[in-house]
């Protein structure tokens, strides 16, 4: 069972699937009590509390009979007496009774595995709505983020104090990833970046302090850190020309089999909204994109990715069907008139499953306006098309906005370039990214995205000129403003393509808390999980993304195929590169790899030389600089199976 993150049980092997959430939450229960027998009434107090006697311990025997069901043979572990509940764990591996062990250890390989067993807080994302269930899930979280705490912290004393610096500054960013509130972690984290002279980060990191300080608790940093800050300025190195501003889609889901069911949470696809008059279809693009993205903060709501609800176009035919293929109960959409500095704006709430008008309303505004416009918008949906959910702007995190609207004009144009996933629009994008920094170097946006284009560009050719200047780019993007999730995203991946694996994974985590509906963070999330050999959970999150995103970019199977192949499903593997529509010499050179481990020798054959035509000066070190596999001996053993193909 792992309880760590989301919930996930198997049987001998074969995920289990639990229909009733208050089934999986009384299994949960059970579990994290390990043998500690539970008292019906208990029981029936955390997860049935608003009913009577009698019908809550029915409720409880019916949960108790489903639980058993689903386990099959290891239904005999839920030992069910008259007045009391327990579940042995002789035959049962449970992540937290791991986790719980590890953390209490004073060696360091312990130590170790309990921080890989912390995949995110106790049975993330997951509620019954029942205030004593929730009340003690809240309590067991904030045990279980305790001991990650000690366990990273002691983890981090133990790096500094044998000098590897790298791994220190990993668990520092760990721990700040439970809580950004530690202000003598971001110290620690200072006058290690100060070691390695990075003085610059040192103090991107103090700045990151002062506004966590200030937003979430209204006070200054403490005089330690002050002082700490002016001493790193003193030797601060001389700025970069970078930080002072120089310079065929998938078929929808109804063609490919059953349409994908309604999620548990409320779900929502904002539909591409209709340009009138202008003919500037991406500023229309662009204010819509950024209407989904302040509603994708929103934790409680299922938000599907712009290029799902975006391949709709600006004249969607029936709702019902739109919202069947993607999936969602709410489809929100509407049209935008552009008149010199005004500004109309018109937005419509469909229910798809009745296929009925639940809400519209008019805008119309100073152009200046329209960031207060779209925040305006995010909340009154979540608020009035999800009665549940309270107005949650003061949660929200809002990123700055640029203090020239045509930059943001940049923005837009180089986003809808970059959305096509070219080498010649990676370019164009580019382009427009810098011109929107020379007009305000101090918006982090477009530097996040220039990050992440970096990343990309360097996939077509990966020349040996390193991501230095990537990197830079997601640093400065971070310095402004680090509640931006993409550019989180971008320097998580320019990380990982470093082979700084620590860091890419505290980025990427970020990434994922600032916006857990974006299918791009899930996919690159994937990818990470596959270079940390866990090939399998990479899997999971790819699938996630897809999900989010059912018309996602056509690329996504090659992280799904390289995923299988890393797991040696070399099958599978190869049905998903099939599916790539514009194979690269890197996909071809994984379907000769596959098809030689399956000993398919000719069609090994044919794709090791279509992979050399592709790319003549192809070899085994070229591909090498985009693996960044932690571990030696998963990259041995994956480039040995390019050599049965005969590629070296």
């Amino acid at each position: 069972m792992r309880l760590l993150g989301s919930m996930e049980v198997s049987v001998r092997g074969a995920a289990t699937a639990l229909n009733s959430r208050k089934t999986r939450a009384l299994l949960a229960y059970l579990v994290v009590r390990r043998e500690a027998p539970a008292p019906r009434e208990v029981l029936t107090g955390l997860l049935w509390g608003d009913r009577g006697e009698a019908q809550a311990r029915a409720s409880l025997r019916q949960a108790l009979a489903e639980l058993r069901r689903a386990l099959g043979p290891a239904g005999v572990a839920v030992q069910a007496g008259r007045e009391f509940v327990s579940f042995t764990v002789d035959s049962v591996s449970s992540d937290v009774a791991a986790f719980e062990a590890a953390a209490a250890s004073d060696k360091l390989e312990e130590l170790e595995t309990a921080a890989g067993l912390y995949r995110g807080e106790l049975l993330e994302g997951f509620t019954v709505d029942e205030p004593a269930f929730d009340q003690w899930l809240a309590g067991e979280r904030e045990r279980m983020r305790l001991l990650a705490a000690s366990a990273f912290s002691r983890l981090m004393d133990q790096a500094e104090g044998e000098t590897r610096t790298d791994q220190a500054i990993g668990w520092a960013l760990k721990l700040l990833t439970l809580d950004p509130l530690q202000e003598h972690v971001h110290r620690r984290l200072m006058r290690l970046y100060a070691a390695q002279g990075r003085a610059d980060a040192a103090l991107a990191q103090y700045e990151l302090c002062q506004r966590v300080l200030t937003d979430q608790l209204g006070v200054r940093p403490e005089p330690a850190t002050e002082e700490l800050a002016s001493e790193l300025r003193a030797r601060r190195r001389r700025p970069s020309a970078v930080e002072r501003g120089a310079t065929k889609e998938q078929p929808p889901p109804a063609q490919r089999g059953e349409p994908p069911p309604l999620p548990s949470r409320p779900s929502i696809a904002v539909l591409c909204f209709h340009s009138i008059g202008t003919g500037e279809s991406y500023f229309a693009e662009g204010v819509t994109e950024d209407i989904i993205t302040d509603l994708s903060r929103n934790k409680e709501l299922f938000v599907v990715a712009r290029q799902s609800s975006f391949c709709y176009g600006t004249e969607p035919g029936n709702p019902e069907e739109i919202g069947r293929e993607l999936g969602v109960r709410y489809l929100l959409n509407g049209s935008i008139r552009r008149a010199g500095a005004r500004l109309r704006l018109s937005v419509h709430l469909t229910d798809a499953v009745v296929g009925r008008e639940v809400w519209a309303e008019h805008y119309d505004r100073e152009i200046a306006d329209i960031f207060d416009l779209q925040d305006e918008i995010a909340r009154t949906v979540s608020a009035t098309a999800f009665g549940r959910i309270v107005d949650h702007g003061a949660a929200v995190s809002h990123a700055r906005r640029p203090s020239d609207l045509s930059a943001y004009d940049h923005v837009l144009r180089g986003m809808q370039h970059m959305h096509r996933y070219t080498a010649e629009d990676y370019e164009k994008a580019g382009g427009h990214f810098e011109r929107a920094i020379a007009i305000d170097p101090d918006w982090a946006r477009p530097y996040g995205y220039l990050c992440l284009i970096g990343v990309y560009r360097w996939f077509w050719d990966m020349s040996r000129q390193g991501l230095s200047q990537v990197l830079e780019m997601g640093e400065k993007a971070l310095s402004l403003d680090g509640h931006d999730a993409r550019s989180q995203l971008a320097l998580g991946v320019a990380r990982l393509f470093s082979r700084d694996h620590d860091r890419a994974i505290h980025h990427l985590e970020r990434a994922m808390s600032l916006n857990p509906n974006d299918d791009l963070i899930a996919c690159e999330h994937g990818r990470l999980l596959l270079y940390l050999d866990r090939p399998e959970d990479g899997l999971l999150r790819v699938r996630e993304a897809m999900r989010l995103n059912p018309f996602h970019p056509n690329w996504y199977w090659n992280i799904y195929g390289r995923c299988l192949h890393t797991a040696g499903r070399y099958e599978e593997a190869i049905e998903a590169f099939n599916r790539i529509e514009s194979r690269q010499f890197w996909g071809l050179a994984y379907l000769a790899a596959c098809h030689a481990m399956l000993g398919e020798h000719e069609r090994s054959a044919d794709y090791a030389r279509r992979t050399m035509e592709a790319r003549p000066d192809f070899n085994l070190d070229i591909f090498k600089r985009a693996l960044p596999y932690r571990s030696e001996q998963i990259l041995h053993r994956f480039l040995d199976t390019f050599r049965m193909a005969g590629l070296y």
